[in-house]
């Protein structure tokens, strides 16, 4: 028999191995400040600020294992997030129950699956409308407009091909009959980029006025190209296109995360059940969504379901700096937790390191050594 009988658990005794009931100068603790520190020096090339924690299969203590690493790291004034991205069993949202209904598959789902035709840049920024209408992969005119300017941008599958200062004051056309005659000389290819790069600046100086959303003809998105081999995505990103700007995400995403009672450890929960947990995790909208939360937070626990059960945790990888595979002392045959790194390393994404969890230390002979050396430093705990 691969697996051994397991026994019912329940939330409470889960809450139980939390790090928040233990003293500082517990073994317990001292175990996650390790796993810590091995952590932080598992790459010395590359900062890592965000893990993914997984296990082969159910009931290894990799949710407690999550929670008690992003506390440990907490500990170190960094600003910790905890987010809960098993969707199927969302076992790390049980452990907060005062947390939001609102969590990561509203996020993804709702808030930037939202449907835009017309509003206010009072709600939205520039920014948002930009970024919503890529990760959605619209095909649509954006038109913007307040008191001093009016533009128009133009979108193919999501990616900005063109942009329009419908209301250029006349010293400001520098190449708008060029665009015309289509006379193209090297000179006046960069008098164009210098003419799109204009019309961006203006557009992103935009923080209040009306925005609507419309579908625009082939001619349209000709004419609004401006010239051969402009790339627009990439002179738009020249400006203020960070996610430091999104007025429209930030407020979701504050509504959605909150302060845990652990100093610097926040919690995003996992939010609604989905039909389809592996297509959402795997979306650009949820890259999108690690994106944001990357630039808010100094490190990312993230919590996945097992790896044998489901492929979530391997499409969440690419997004984070490594993975951590926990697994209970005694618990797994060596078969299924071999084939779990194997999948790993199949799509380029090995394992960091390995959590032996709820080791019997006197069973595996450890525990003359152990106790010697723990208790000289803190005494008999």
């Amino acid at each position: 028999m691969i697996f051994r009988k397991k026994k019912k658990r329940s939330t409470q005794e889960d809450r139980e191995k939390l790090l928040v009931n233990f003293p500082l100068d517990s073994r317990f603790a001292e175990a996650y400040r390790t796993l810590r520190t091995n952590l932080f020096f598992s790459d010395m090339d590359n900062e890592v600020k965000s893990v993914l924690v997984t296990s082969a299969v159910e009931k290894e203590g990799k949710t407690t294992t999550a929670v008690n690493l992003g506390h440990t790291i907490a500990q170190t004034d960094r600003q910790v997030l905890l987010m809960d991205c098993d969707l199927r069993r969302p076992n790390m949202t049980k452990l907060f129950p005062d947390s939001p209904q609102m969590g990561v598959t509203d996020l993804v789902t709702e808030v930037f699956g939202v449907h835009l035709t017309q509003g206010g840049l009072d709600e939205y920024s520039v920014g948002d409308l930009v970024r919503l209408t890529r990760i959605q992969n619209r095909s649509v005119r954006l038109d913007l407009e307040n008191d001093t300017t009016r533009a128009a941008l133009f979108f193919h599958k999501g990616r900005l091909s063109g942009v329009r200062w419908l209301n250029r004051p006349d010293d400001e056309k520098p190449v708008a009959e060029m665009i015309r005659d289509d006379l193209l000389t090297e000179e006046q290819i960069r008098a164009l980029n210098r003419d799109a790069i204009e019309a961006i600046r203006a557009v992103n100086a935009m923080e209040t006025g009306r925005f609507s959303f419309s579908p625009f003809s082939g001619a349209e998105a000709r004419a609004s190209a401006g010239g051969p081999a402009l790339d627009y995505e990439k002179l738009f990103a020249r400006f203020k296109t960070d996610t430091q700007g999104l007025k429209y995400c930030h407020a979701a995403i504050d509504n959605a995360v909150v302060p845990t009672d652990v100093d610097n450890l926040f919690f995003l929960a996992s939010g609604k059940t989905p039909p389809n947990p592996a297509e959402l995790v795997g979306s650009g909208r949820m890259a999108f969504l690690m994106e944001i939360l990357k630039s808010r937070f100094d490190f990312i626990v993230i919590d996945t379901p097992p790896v044998t059960p489901a492929t979530d945790a391997l499409l969440l990888a690419p997004l984070v700096d490594g993975t951590v595979l926990v697994v209970k002392s005694g618990n797994t045959d060596r078969k299924i937790i071999q084939d779990a790194i194997d999948q790993f390393k199949a799509v380029k994404q090995p394992i960091m390191g390995v959590v032996l969890n709820l080791v019997d230390m006197r069973k595996e002979g450890y525990y003359k050594y152990y106790h010697k050396y723990y208790s000289s430093y803190y005494g008999s705990k």
